[in-house]
C-alpha cells in the first residue's frame, strides 16, 4: 500500500476511535441539570421531556393557605396573579402525609403547568426561590421541563450580624434578609450588646442606650425587623451578652458590675436587672431562643479581687470561680426559661456547666470536646467554627479581615466554606439528631461600611448555604463557582457588592 493512502487510513481510525471516545464519555458524565442553577442544590432532581414557555401573561396560582406566597412569588417576577386553570404557576399547600417533610416541597415544571407543592408555608415559599433561581438563569429562554424534590438537611441554618460592634440601620438587615430568605437560610441571629454598643432600647434602663448616638434600635424598629423577617420565614434570635463583654451596660449601671466589663454574680440586683432587660426583649422578639452569651469571660473580668464573689464562691464550695460561672449561667437560663422561652449560650457555658434545657452554640474550633461532650449529654447544639464560618475573617491572601485565631487554617475562603462537613463521621444517629443546625457568623469590629459587610457576606453566604441545606457530600468549586455567575450578575444588577475575585479588595485594605 502506498504511504500516502496508509496515512489517509491511520488518520480516519484516529478519527472513529476519538468519537468513539467521545461518545462514551458523553455518556458517561451526566449532562448539566437545570437544577444546577438552583443554590442550595436540590436534594433530588430528575430532568423531564419538553419546556415551560414563561410569559409575562403567566399566571400565578394559590388558594387559601397558599395565597400569600402566590402573592410574593407573582411580585418577585413581575407577573400577575390568577385564580382560573389552564397554563399556570400553581402553589399548594398538602397534608403533610404527602411524604413532604418541614420545609421540604416538590416543582414540577412540565410543558403545560409549574406546580409547587410543600407540607407548609416555608416550604412552599422555598420551593417559589428555586423557581425565581431557574428562571433566572434561563435568561428569557423556556424553562426545561423538570422534577425537584427537596427538603433541608438542617432545620437551623443561621447567620449571626454583629450590631454591636457596629451599628447597621433597619434597611441594611432587611437587605441581609432579602438574600438569606433566596437562598434558604432562616435565622438572623443578632447580637445586639457588646463592649462596643447597646442596640435596643430597655425603657426600665434608658441609660443603656443614652450614649449611643442614636445607633439603637427602637422597639418600632424591632417590630418592623420581626414582621419583615416573618414574611421571608426567617426567626429573629436575639443575643443579649452576658456575664462578659458586657462594657456597655458595665458604663452604665456600675452597680451591677465587677468594677470592669463583666456582671457581678453575687449581687441579687444584678439578677433583678437580667430579668427585667430579658422580659423586654422576649416582649420584642417572638424567638423561642433567646441568647445569652456567656462566652471569654476570663478577658476582662475582675471576679478573683470581688469579695462577695469570693465569698459565693466559698458557699458553693468551689474551689476556683469557673463554679461561679456555671451558677451564673443557670441562673440566666433560668430567667430565660421563666419567660416562656429556651436559653442559648456558647460552648463555655457548657464547659461551666449550664445546664441541659441550653442549646448550645459551639465556636472554639480548638475545643472540640465541648461539642461532642455537649452532644453526647444530651444537650442541643448549632454548629459555627470559628474557622470555617466566620464571615469576619480574610477571604484571601493579603486581604482585609479580623486577625485573629481563625486563620491559622489559612484564609476563609468560598473553597474553604464549601469544604465544611458539619458533623463529626463518628457520630451515631442519636447524636446526630442532637445538631439542631449550623450558623455562619459576621462579627463586625472591622466592618466601616454596608459596602464592605457585603463584601465579606457574599459570595460565601451562598456556599455556606448550600452546606446547611443541601445532603452532606464533596463539593465541586469549580461547578459551583460556575453557577454562581447568575447569581452576582443578579447581585450586580441591583446595586449590592460582592466578591469578584481577589482584586476587589484592594478598595477596602487600610494601610
Amino acid at each position: 500500500m502506498p504511504i500516502k493512502e496508509h496515512r489517509k487510513l491511520l488518520r480516519l481510525a484516529a478519527a472513529c476511535l476519538m468519537a468513539s471516545v467521545v461518545a462514551v464519555a458523553a455518556r458517561a458524565a451526566p449532562a448539566p441539570s437545570a437544577a444546577d442553577a438552583v443554590i442550595p442544590q436540590p436534594s433530588h432532581a430528575t430532568a423531564g421531556q419538553g419546556v415551560f414557555v414563561l410569559t409575562r401573561d403567566t399566571p400565578v396560582v394559590g388558594r387559601g393557605a397558599a395565597a400569600a406566597t402566590a402573592a410574593q412569588l407573582a411580585a418577585a417576577m413581575r407577573l400577575p396573579l390568577g385564580a382560573g386553570k389552564g397554563r399556570a404557576i400553581e402553589l399548594e399547600i398538602v397534608p403533610a402525609a404527602a411524604g413532604i417533610g418541614p420545609e421540604g416541597y416538590t416543582l414540577s415544571l412540565t410543558p403545560e403547568r409549574i406546580r409547587i407543592r410543600a407540607a407548609d408555608s416555608a416550604g412552599l415559599f422555598y420551593g417559589a426561590q428555586s423557581l425565581r433561581q431557574l428562571a433566572l438563569a434561563a435568561k428569557g429562554a423556556p424553562l426545561p421541563a423538570l422534577e425537584i424534590a427537596d427538603a433541608p438537611r438542617f432545620a437551623w441554618r443561621g447567620l449571626l450580624v454583629d450590631v454591636a460592634n457596629r451599628f447597621f440601620p433597619t434597611s441594611t438587615l432587611m437587605s441581609v434578609m432579602d438574600q438569606m430568605a433566596y437562598y434558604k437560610l432562616n435565622v438572623l441571629h443578632l447580637h445586639l450588646t457588646d463592649h462596643s454598643g447597646w442596640r435596643v432600647a430597655i425603657p426600665a434602663y434608658p441609660k443603656l442606650t443614652e450614649n449611643q448616638n442614636g445607633e439603637f434600635y427602637t422597639a418600632d424598629d424591632i417590630r418592623a425587623l420581626v414582621a419583615y423577617a416573618a414574611e421571608r420565614h426567617i426567626t429573629i434570635v436575639p443575643t443579649v451578652e452576658m456575664p462578659g463583654h458586657a462594657g456597655t451596660s458595665a458604663r452604665a449601671y456600675p452597680e451591677f458590675f465587677d468594677g470592669g466589663g463583666s456582671i457581678n454574680p453575687a449581687k441579687p440586683e444584678s439578677y433583678r436587672f437580667i430579668q427585667a432587660v430579658f422580659a423586654e426583649v422576649a416582649r420584642l422578639f417572638p424567638s423561642s431562643v433567646m441568647h445569652f452569651g456567656g462566652d471569654e469571660l476570663a478577658l476582662g473580668n475582675n471576679w478573683d479581687k470581688m469579695p462577695d464573689i469570693q465569698a459565693l464562691r466559698q458557699q458553693l464550695g468551689a474551689k476556683d470561680l469557673h463554679a461561679v460561672e456555671g451558677y451564673f449561667d443557670r441562673r440566666v437560663a433560668e430567667i430565660i426559661r421563666g419567660l416562656g422561652r429556651t436559653p442559648m449560650a456558647w460552648d463555655e457555658a457548657f464547659s461551666a456547666g449550664v445546664d441541659k434545657g441550653t442549646v448550645i452554640q459551639w465556636w472554639r474550633k480548638a475545643h472540640p470536646e465541648a461539642r461532642d461532650q455537649a452532644v453526647k449529654a444530651g444537650y442541643d447544639v448549632v454548629l459555627s467554627p470559628v474557622d470555617q464560618v466566620y464571615f469576619d475573617y480574610p477571604q484571601g491572601l493579603g486581604e482585609p479581615g479580623a486577625p485573629w485565631e481563625g486563620n491559622d487554617n489559612g484564609p476563609t475562603s468560598l473553597a474553604k466554606v464549601l469544604s465544611w462537613e458539619p458533623v463529626p463521621a463518628d457520630y451515631s444517629p442519636a447524636d446526630r439528631a442532637h445538631v439542631r443546625g449550623v450558623e455562619a457568623a459576621m462579627w463586625t469590629e472591622f466592618t466601616r461600611t454596608e459596602s464592605f459587610l457585603q463584601f465579606m457576606l457574599y459570595p460565601r453566604m451562598m456556599g455556606f448555604a448550600e452546606v446547611a441545606w443541601s445532603p452532606a457530600g464533596k463539593r465541586d468549586l469549580e461547578k459551583f463557582e460556575a453557577r454562581l455567575k447568575p447569581q452576582i450578575e443578579r447581585l450586580d444588577a441591583a446595586g449590592i457588592n460582592s466578591r469578584h475575585g481577589p482584586d476587589d479588595a484592594s478598595k477596602y485594605m487600610v494601610h
